[in-house]
């Protein structure tokens, strides 16, 4: 599996993601946002981890031996996303557009 991407954002809340693909035996799979039901055998969490106010948030999607080359995409996709909010203009565009100023 892969080693943890980890990319701070540079804000003023010490925000940083961490994107990680780990084997797992807990879970069913639920691809493309529905459940195989087959068991688990990988999954990609993304954690949101900020220091100002302290707070984490996990996403974690499980996929089953038939859906695991998924991961190594959706990886991809996670820290992607991530990298576009070390962009100061497109975070405060979207925290704008989901209602919250600094």
């Amino acid at each position: 599996m892969t080693t943890p991407t980890v990319i701070a954002l540079g804000d003023d809340r010490d925000t940083k993601f961490i994107v990680q693909t780990v084997p797992t035996s807990e879970g069913t799979c639920s691809h493309k946002h529905d459940s195989c039901g087959k068991p688990g055998v990988v999954a990609v969490r993304n954690t949101i981890d900020q220091q100002h106010p302290k707070e984490v948030s996990t996403l974690r999607v499980t996929l089953c031996a038939d859906h695991q080359d998924d991961a190594a995409r959706m990886h991809e996709l996670w820290v992607a996303d991530a990298r576009e909010f070390q962009d100061p203009v497109k975070r405060a565009e979207f925290l704008a557009s989901a209602g919250v100023t600094d």
